[in-house]
């Protein structure tokens, strides 16, 4: 039951990302005239920040600070893979399979959703599994 309160949280972290990078994208490109490239750039940026936040201390529980450095680099590698990922298997759906750009996107990010969520959890398992216990017994 816990495994689903945590894809359940994982899914949530996402959609609020989803729902930042849109609205900011949005805003920055219709309401302060900013180029929508530049827009999208901006609105990634956020988006992956909050994501990785709520992950690490929402979705997986790692609230210390050990190895927040090598997540974020993980991460941020994750994300590299999973945009790169997005754009081949997006390419190869609609040129390859004929389907609908956008049902393909929809099948594209249910895999993706399901590999980010397993990586993840590994990036930010790691962190508690390297830090000694402390303990009081003498030795």
């Amino acid at each position: 039951m816990q495994r689903l309160f945590e894809i359940m949280r994982f899914l949530a972290a996402g959609s609020i990302g989803v729902m930042l990078y849109y609205t900011l994208l949005y805003a920055l490109t219709d309401l302060a005239d900013v180029w929508y490239m530049l827009s999208a750039v901006i609105a990634s940026v956020v988006n992956w920040t909050s994501n990785f936040m709520l992950q690490r201390f929402w979705t997986f529980g790692d609230r210390g600070t050990q190895g927040m450095h090598r997540q974020a680099g993980q991460y941020s590698l994750l994300v590299g893979g999973l945009f790169v990922g997005n754009l081949a298997f997006l390419y190869l759906l609609v040129e390859y399979a004929r389907l609908w750009y956008l049902g393909a996107q929809a099948i594209v990010t249910v895999v993706l959703t399901v590999i980010s969520y397993f990586v993840s959890r590994r990036i930010f398992a790691t962190a508690t599994a390297c830090v000694p216990a402390v303990t009081n017994e003498d030795p």
